[in-house]
């Protein structure tokens, strides 16, 4: 059975449901939260990206999850932070390719639980943008 799409809404009623599920919350808006990281983040473009982070940013809640070292809102801050966007160049079976991911400790992930195993990294470069800071 095919699911239609039939909920459309505008960036800020995004971003307010964005803001109402920062953790920790019950499952169904963890669940929210992390398609937020692993779907909905792929569909943003880089200045809604920018923006839900500053959004969510600050939001006392937030600031306390990240504070406490909450999981989930650590992950949330490696996605969406523009500082900590790279560009990771891969070797693997003799075939190179360049993946968009984001830095998780000493992972270079491209979801909440997919990363690129070191072994086959050759080269990672920051992406710089202008909405980038540095």
């Amino acid at each position: 059975m095919k699911v239609e799409k039939r909920f459309n809404i505008d960036f800020f009623e995004f971003a307010f449901l964005v803001e109402a599920c920062i953790p920790p919350r019950p499952i169904a808006r963890a669940m929210f939260w992390d398609k937020v990281i692993d779907y909905y983040h792929d569909l943003m473009t880089e200045k809604e990206r920018a923006l839900i982070y500053e959004w969510i940013s600050k939001n006392w809640i937030y600031q306390d999850g990240i504070e406490k070292k909450n999981e989930d809102c650590l992950w949330f801050d490696a996605r969406f932070n523009p500082e900590n966007q790279y560009i990771v160049t891969t070797n693997y079976d003799n075939k190179e390719q360049k993946h968009i991911c984001f830095k998780r400790g000493n992972d270079f992930c491209v979801k909440k639980h997919r990363f690129i195993n070191n072994n086959f990294i050759i080269q990672a470069e920051k992406i710089k943008n202008e909405l980038s800071r540095t």
